[in-house]
């Protein structure tokens, strides 16, 4: 995928085309960001991905917020699973 104008690492993972994410490391700031863009009615906007241990036991991302596309405004959450990362049973 390469890096964006600052030299920042981006990787594009299967997802379906109008949702995005990124992640970067910015070695000034030794900091990692994971970022999901969502694009609606032609509008982009990114969203911050906050790591999570969900209830179940699984591990992944979650992010929320509002965006405005078309003249209306939406509230966006977005949850990322790793898919197995659930404890298994005994």
């Amino acid at each position: 995928m390469g890096s964006d104008s600052n030299g920042n690492e981006k990787v594009k993972k299967d997802r379906p085309t109008n949702i995005t994410m990124y992640h970067w490391k910015d070695d000034d700031k030794m900091s990692d960001v994971d970022m999901a863009t969502i694009q609606l009615g032609g509008e982009k906007q990114n969203f911050i991905l906050n790591k999570k241990d969900f209830k179940t036991g699984s591990k992944g991302y979650h992010a929320q917020g509002k965006m405005e596309a078309n003249g209306k405004r939406f509230q966006v959450n977005i949850l990322v699973v790793e898919i197995g990362s659930k404890p298994k049973e005994k």
